[in-house]
């Protein structure tokens, strides 16, 4: 009978099958390590040597030998106690060896590979006439999730329950760590005693590892900036906001990511953009900007790759041979030392939301008075500017990312997206600036080449209307030879930017409507004709709000509110209020004034009465996922969720994108 036919035996490792002998001192002659070992009726040794300082405070390695006769087809070890939801240790011969597999029940079906315990085979590792024993160093055997997702640390000062199962059946391909294997003929377990088992000999003990890194450089790498600082265990830089862009000016000079800032004059200047629709496809851009920023003598951040852990951010859904070269480019081209590469919806769970929720919702302005737009934006809409770190993600989340490519919905369950429930909207701020610039170009000046300019306009003088018809109706020029009175006036809608001209302002200026100086007629008659400006109408709140009604262009995609419907509906009702009640806006676009009221009034219509929507914006939305993956770097068993360079080359890609996958408490 095989594994995939019957697990419930295995199940019964809580059961005594037989008595089982103490714990007592070993030393092994052909290592020299002193082990704390036990032996049981069916004579299958079972030997444990730990570090001095271990404890359940923090996770720490050990070092185990199994030894059991030949006519064991396999001998397994349970580090909880129990079979399901703990690390095994499975341990047959092949040969003149031992093979190992690491694995973990989930149920009534094969043992999954277990990818968070990490084994380095020790000398003494053999199968001669009589026994085979496996020595090794293991990393993750002594800490787990549970089945809640709690991290789980032995505790190296006391005695623990161990389990172990054997099987005089061969397994079916020794060779292979991943093979099936039949159910067992005994089940039973003993107390070690863990106390004992430590030593100030052990790092002699086991193989030369590198220590893990001492810093954490952290990646938001968006399509428009890359957010970057590093982490450390006790403390984290405020991050860098860097544009991730190589641009040329009019003069023909290059200008590599923060060097823009040196950067006279935007007028018809070329940008050239490693990110495209979300996802990095132009890697000969990023490597330059990244070196530029991270790598060189005079790197603003500069790094050492073999001494650093890298964090970075993707969005969700990434396709996979994406994720591939990203993967290759970290650990072939550059040579981070660690890495992980998670999703920047999971790194938004790291905040304490329900302490940023407790901010009451602003009240909304009157929709017959259009607001000017802030700077800096206002925070009364926002939760509290600083949130402590978390070592467990908010159990439940719905986040609404409005960014420069595209905006997405993502559930998070528990730190993980949920990535069936995942909606994506193909308008960011990259698409409203375009659209932009190809109104002001049919009504007012050619802004086809000048789209830095127009990204500024509509940064400075656009809003979302909390009712969109009145604002149309009141800026309205009215029927053909008509000059309606609220169009003569601006109707508290309009507004002028100023443009730059590059030697007297760098940036535009938006200024209050002056019906009297709307004409460049009177303009030059005031002696103002050095001035180009554009009047903004409807312009500012009709370009946001494609956000709201993108088929208002003949796109055939539904709203940002529409979309949280669609992604709550492919979900359990069970979990609709939990999101519902914690909705975490980030991105640039959510810095529209406006935009907050305006979607959770959208939100809020969609769902019966006694639905409580609550619905808050970060309180820098720009650096919040930025911020939220400083927080993972410093949980305490983030350690186990990276993956060395030693890893990638010695597992693969596809290994890597497991792991990846799995996340933190899988």
């Amino acid at each position: 009978m095989k594994w995939t036919t019957s697990l419930a035996g295995l199940l019964g490792l809580f059961t005594l099958a037989s008595a089982q002998s103490d714990s007592a001192e070993f030393v092994d002659a052909d290592t020299g390590i002193t082990f704390q070992s036990s032996t049981n009726s069916e004579g299958v040794t079972y030997r444990l040597a730990l570090p001095a300082d271990a404890s359940a405070e923090k996770p720490y390695d050990v070092i185990i030998q199994i030894v059991a006769p030949v006519s064991m087809g396999w001998v397994a070890w349970a580090w909880g106690g129990s079979m399901t939801y703990n690390p095994l240790t499975v341990v047959w011969a092949n040969g003149d060896t031992a093979v190992y597999s690491s694995r973990q029940a989930l149920g009534y079906y094969t043992p999954i590979v277990y990818e968070d315990a990490k084994y380095t085979v020790l000398k003494g590792t053999s199968t001669n006439s009589t026994h085979f024993k496996l020595t090794a160093l293991c990393t993750g055997c002594a800490s787990w999730p549970d089945f809640d997702g709690n991290p789980t640390t032995l505790d190296g000062t006391s005695q623990a329950n161990f389990a172990y199962a054997y099987s005089t059946t061969p397994v079916d391909e020794p060779g292979n760590s991943e093979t099936t294997f039949s159910i067992h003929d005994s089940v039973g377990h003993w107390t070690h005693d863990l106390g004992a088992a430590r030593s100030d000999q052990f790092s002699s003990w086991g193989v030369h590892r590198p220590p893990p890194p001492s810093r954490t450089l952290v990646l938001d790498n968006g399509a428009y900036t890359i957010k970057a600082g590093f982490v450390t265990d006790d403390a984290a830089d405020s991050p860098r906001v860097i544009p991730n862009c190589i641009a040329r000016a009019r003069d023909g000079k290059t200008y590599v990511a923060s060097e823009i800032s040196q950067c006279t004059d935007f007028s018809e200047a070329l940008f050239r953009r490693p990110v495209e629709k979300g996802f990095i496809v132009n890697w000969e851009a990023q490597k330059e900007i990244w070196e530029r920023e991270f790598l060189d003598d005079k790197a603003p951040q500069r790094c050492d790759p073999s001494e650093t852990r890298l964090l970075l951010a993707e969005p969700p859904n990434s396709l996979p041979i994406l994720q591939g070269n990203c993967d290759q480019m970290v650990f072939e081209e550059f040579g981070f030392t660690s890495y992980y590469r998670g999703p920047s919806a999971a790194f938004n769970a790291y905040h304490d939301l329900q302490a940023m929720f407790q901010t009451p919702p602003p009240s909304p302005p009157s929709p017959l008075s259009p607001p000017s737009p802030p700077s800096p934006p206002p925070v009364d809409d926002s939760i509290p500017a600083t949130t402590p770190a978390v070592q467990s993600p908010t159990e439940l989340v719905l986040l609404i990312d409005s960014g420069y490519s595209h905006t997405t919905v993502t559930p998070v369950f528990q730190g993980k997206p949920i990535h069936p429930a995942v909606r994506r909207l193909d308008v960011g701020g990259k698409f409203l600036t375009n659209y932009l610039t190809r109104v002001l170009s049919l009504r007012h000046y050619d802004m086809r080449n000048e789209t830095y300019i127009v990204n500024e306009m509509k940064e400075a003088a656009c809003y979302v209307s909390l009712d969109f018809r009145e604002d149309l109706e009141r800026s309205w020029k009215g029927t053909r030879g008509e000059r309606r009175e609220t169009y003569l006036s601006g109707g508290g809608v309009a507004k002028d930017y100023v443009l730059p001209d590059f030697h007297t302002r760098s940036r535009g200026v938006v200024r209050d409507y002056d019906p009297t100086r709307a004409s460049r007629a009177k303009r030059l008659a005031v002696g103002e004709s050095s001035e180009d400006v554009l009047t903004l109408r409807n312009e500012r709140f009709t370009i946001p709000e494609l956000l709201f009604n993108p088929s208002d262009i003949g796109m055939w995609q539904p709203g940002l509110p529409d979309l949280v419907v669609q992604s709550l509906q492919s979900l359990p009702h069970g979990l609709w209020p939990g999101l519902l009640a914690n909705i975490l806006v980030v991105g640039g676009n959510s810095l529209f004034e406006g935009f907050i009221p305006r979607l959770q009034e959208e939100i809020r219509k969609r769902f019966p009465d006694d639905c409580t929507v609550r619905l808050a914006r970060a309180p820098d939305p720009v650096t919040n996922t930025w911020l939220g993956g400083a927080n993972l770097a410093q949980h305490a068993h983030f350690q186990s969720l990276a993956v060395t360079k030693l890893e990638y080359e010695e597992h693969g890609g596809a290994w890597l994108a497991r792991k990846f996958g799995a996340g933190l408490g899988s």
